[in-house]
């Protein structure tokens, strides 16, 4: 045939079972030439569908591996029909899980949805090995040709042509199919539906029935088949099948009308027959689709592009093999690090002289990177790797890191921007003139001088707030989203960080929002962090990143396949040096769930929470989970060593109740250590908590010592229970503790009645004198002078001196009045109490008040009658009555009036006797704290007046109707 002729043909269908290809030819509006293919020897009918030129293939009468044949018929139909756009390819064996969507006698047609694709190949070997789908490859999409007519049919109205166009097939008797009754033809018809979505395939038939049914379930798989399964995956055959059973029936026990197995056929044909023949001729032949060359996974292998430079269009480039472990194979590249966006690829390269399709925003990037005279060498991921080859995908996600800290420079494609991105672009072209240029070197990313360097520039700079707003245009932007640029940023040496206005060097770029005053969300600023630079190195990068750590920080990141959630992360976890998660694609996402759980909580996933449970789902709730399941470790009573592997592998934790602390503390100082680096919150331990920790983990708790854990009331709790157990273990304590600290009342009471140098020790030890009370000056007082002046010289001043204690010191004798009044000048007010005391003590300690106090003492008719049988202190008293004048009774209610500050300085003129009278109370009476100064100083008369006066009013600080009590008849 002359090639010319061959070149009209550009639609092809193969049938590889003789009675599919005989329903095809059946089928066909009309028949040119037979022949076979060599040297498959299969047979081949050109003919025609409406206007199509259509070359159908098959009839193999005995094959042990149908797909093995299927190959060698494309390949010598490609060979001899290089034109081929449009390729339908007929499934054989057909089975539907049970409890799937399609029937015996449905048609199963393998187009993508969304994400998905229309065809997986896969390994049933392995897949029974490992009890889950492991998928080797994924069919190319189909052309849009094919996709707009497959569109079509599933409207409603396309239904019902196809519907109309089975009952008309049906209806015919031919030589093939026969002669169908009118109610066989309805039964066939209405028992016959179109089903789109996954078909699997593999070259031997998965025989377990339950696993079948798993698959299908877990991975929405509609059926499963075997013509697809060596087909290279480049060639966008659509697979269609007919069902023949499900997965609990035998293939004898089938037993379907005729017609029924059919339909798969009559519906490819129909289908190639609405196919736009316009739109087709626009199609690019199978031949001329760009297909990869396999490489040994065994090594680390990757590909290399080579950018041509030009002007014109398609783009134009040349893919090779490098090598990671061979030096001399990689020449100098840089690396590209983008986001993909919409997943449709309407763009047009040549790669190796053959067409291949690209995403818009990576043909934006190509076309920006271009240079006019110049190649470029790049390595760009949806180029360099063979997505449709499950395999190499995880060989080359595992060498990813490597690959990008190998690249001479990572060219980061944040898109088209906004004109105010321009603004703030040409402001940093500025800002790079006038910063030394060690800054980059030798300034760390807080220094000061960076933002300084800024604002000398702003004053010149009049768009200020167009440059904050051109940075908004950047951190909007949806690459800062994309799980896969966290590695690829990490690993680089070296970045520029590319848009249409021009580059910005990485260094510069992560330091804007410093620069500019502005707070970008923590995801954007966790990326900045690891760009190359002075950010990175005081970054959280260089802080623990264990596998869970990093799903938690990065749980808003964006996936559009969800497994790369976890993927795009394993060439920086700290945790993953072993390579015990590893990047394989052939593994659905439950499976990757599954083995998160094992990995991360050391313990198997139920099935129940394996169902339910996504990858994002996980990392949500990573901290809760963290906790919960700690919490059955500790109530289960784990040994260290697998508290030790469990705590290592989590990373932000809820805090765990305090109630399961003293279980933590059981197992020791380093699984304590690893539990408080993954609260999400800080940590300070409770009293309860570092008693316990005291009284039976010493370790834990000089480890607790050690790391400030100790809040100043757990601190205090257990040095109240060293004093009280174990005081020779005190300076140790303090020693370990190594910082100041402040006791409380009930510690420094402790030390005062353990002695001198107890209290010393205390006292030493405390970061601001302590507050005083009057327990402790009392127990003071008791211990003896040397005790009361240390505790009186790390005190703070001033303090009161209750009527008690003054009390007490007089009593005590006259050494401790000295102590008070003459060493520490204390301004203690002298009641009448406290006069009546010291008259029953001794004439020096009356003498010393007499002469000491800034309080005057108060002579009332009661201190005189106390001092009666001390002739000596009774003459001295009534001598100094009797120098006294009365104070006036208009005087001391002015004084009242004008409050206690004037009236305590009346009660303390010298040489008067401020004599309660019946007016002067009834005017300190309006004045409840009035009245009290009264009472203190000379509580005799007002008791008096108070009985005969106020019968039902009480105290003075509580006139509510308790009556004082007199002192005396």
């Amino acid at each position: 045939m002359d090639p010319s002729e061959r070149r009209r043909y550009h639609m092809a269908i193969v049938a590889p079972l003789r009675e599919d290809y005989v329903a095809a030819k059946a089928l066909l509006h009309s028949i040119d030439h037979e022949h076979s293919l060599t040297p498959s020897g299969s047979e081949c009918i050109l003919g025609k569908i409406g206007s199509h030129h259509l070359v159908l293939v098959g009839n193999a009468e005995v094959s042990t591996d149908v797909s093995v044949s299927v190959e060698n018929t494309v390949t010598d139909l490609l060979r001899e029909y290089p034109s081929i756009r449009a390729g339908f390819l007929i499934g054989v064996d057909a089975k539907a899980p049970r409890d799937g969507i399609a029937r015996p006698g449905d048609v199963v047609v393998g187009s993508p949805q969304g994400l998905e694709p229309g065809v997986v190949q896969f390994d049933a070997d392995k897949t029974t090995t490992y009890c889950r789908l492991s998928a080797t490859h994924q069919m190319n999409r189909p052309p849009s040709a094919v996709q707009s007519a497959i569109t079509s049919l599933a409207t409603p109205s396309g239904r019902k042509e196809w519907e109309q166009y089975l009952e008309h097939q049906l209806s015919q008797a031919t030589p093939i199919l026969g002669s169908t009754s009118e109610q066989e033809v309805k039964d066939v018809k209405g028992s016959t539906k179109v089903f789109y979505g996954k078909i699997a395939s593999s070259q031997r038939p998965l025989e377990d029935s339950n696993l079948l049914d798993k698959i299908g379930r877990d991975g929405n798989v509609l059926c499963f088949e075997q013509a697809a399964a060596s087909l290279k995956p480049q060639l966008p055959f659509l697979t269609i099948c007919g069902i023949t059973r499900r997965s609990n029936s035998n293939a004898d026990e089938w037993d379907i009308d005729r017609r029924v197995r059919e339909a798969a056929v009559m519906y490819t044909i129909f289908l190639a027959s609405e196919i736009n023949a316009m739109k087709l001729g626009g199609q690019h032949a199978f031949a001329n689709l760009f297909g990869y060359e396999p490489f040994d996974l065994e090594r680390p292998g990757f590909r290399l592009v080579q950018l041509q430079g030009g002007s014109r269009f398609p783009l134009e480039c040349r893919i090779f093999q490098a090598y990671l472990d061979d030096e001399e194979s990689i020449i100098p590249y840089e690396a590209l690090s983008y986001a993909w966006g919409e997943q449709n690829t309407p763009e047009e390269i040549i790669m190796n002289g053959k067409h291949m399709f690209v995403t818009t925003s990576l043909h934006d990037a190509l076309c920006h990177l271009r240079r006019p005279n110049e190649d470029r060498i790049l390595w760009v991921d949806a180029l360099c790797i063979d997505q449709s080859n499950i395999n190499e995908r995880g060989h080359q996600v595992r060498h990813m890191g490597e690959i990008y800290g190998k690249a001479d420079n990572v060219v980061i494609w944040l898109g088209l921007v906004d004109s105010d991105a321009g603004v703030l672009m040409s402001a940093i072209n500025k800002f790079k003139r006038i910063v030394p240029p060690e800054a980059f070197r030798t300034w760390p990313r807080e220094d000061p001088r960076w933002r300084e360097q800024w604002l000398q520039l702003e004053l010149d700079e009049p768009d200020v707030p167009k440059s904050i707003s051109g940075l908004w245009s950047f951190m909007k932007k949806p690459w800062f989203t994309r799980v896969w640029i966290l590695q690829e940023v990490a690993n680089a040496r070296k970045a520029l960080v590319e848009c249409n206005y021009g580059n910005i060097h990485a260094k510069t770029f992560a330091i804007l929002p410093q620069l500019l005053g502005v707070e970008v969300d923590d995801q954007c600023q966790a990326v900045l962090d690891i760009m190359p630079g002075p950010a990175k190195l005081s970054s959280w990068w260089s802080q623990e990143r264990n596998l869970c750590t990093l799903l938690w920080r990065f749980r808003g990141c964006q996936a559009t396949d969800p497994r790369d959630r976890v993927y795009a992360l394993l060439g920086m976890a700290s945790d993953m040096t072993d390579k015990t998660i590893q990047a394989d694609y052939s593994k659905d996402e439950q499976s990757v769930v599954e083995d998160l759980w094992r990995y991360i909580f050391d313990e198997e996933l139920s099935i129940y929470d394996s169902d339910k449970m996504t990858i994002q789902d996980l990392q949500s709730e990573l901290p809760q989970l963290s906790t919960e399941l700690l919490q059955e470790r500790l109530e289960g009573m784990a040994s260290l060593d697998s508290m030790e592997r469990f705590l290592s592998r989590q990373g932000t934790m809820k805090k765990l109740p305090y109630d399961c602390f003293p279980d933590v503390i059981k197992h020791g100082s380093k699984v304590v250590e690893l539990l408080l680096n993954r609260n999400d919150s800080p940590f300070q331990l409770t009293p309860d908590a570092a008693l316990k920790s005291f009284q039976t983990n010493l370790e834990v708790f000089e480890f607790f010592l050690q790391k400030r854990l100790l809040s100043t009331e757990a601190v205090n709790a257990v040095w109240l229970e060293i004093l009280g157990t174990q005081p020779g273990e005190m300076n140790s304590f303090l020693e370990k503790l190594g910082v100041p600290t402040q006791p409380t009342p009930n510690i420094v009471l402790k030390a005062i009645k353990q002695g001198k140098k107890t209290l010393q020790r205390v006292l030493e030890s405390c970061e601001h004198p302590i507050e005083m009370k009057d327990f402790l000056l009392s127990a003071a007082i008791n211990k003896g002078i040397p005790t009361l002046r240390l505790l009186l010289e790390n005190c703070q001043h001033p303090f009161e001196v209750s009527e008690d204690i003054l009390m007490k010191a007089v009593e005590t004798g006259l050494s401790t009045l000295q102590l008070l009044f003459e060493e520490w000048d204390l301004d203690m007010e002298i009641t009448e109490r406290a006069t009546r005391e010291a008259i029953t003590a001794d004439m020096p300690a009356l003498m010393f008040l007499m002469h000491n106090s800034k309080s005057k003492l108060q002579i009332t008719d009661r201190v005189l009658c106390d001092a009666q049988p001390e002739t000596d202190v009774y003459e001295l008293l009534s001598a100094r009555r009797a120098e006294e004048v009365d104070v006036p009774e208009d005087e001391a209610i002015q004084a009242i009036q004008n409050g206690t500050s004037a009236l305590n300085t009346l009660l303390d003129r010298p040489g008067t006797n401020f004599r309660v009278t019946q007016r002067i109370f009834a005017a300190a009476s309006e004045e409840k704290h009035v009245l009290d100064i009264l009472w203190r100083r000379r509580q005799s008369e007002v008791d008096v007046l108070s009985s005969y006066t106020h019968r039902d009013v009480g105290h003075p600080q509580d006139t509510s109707g308790y009556a004082f009590q007199r002192t005396y008849d």
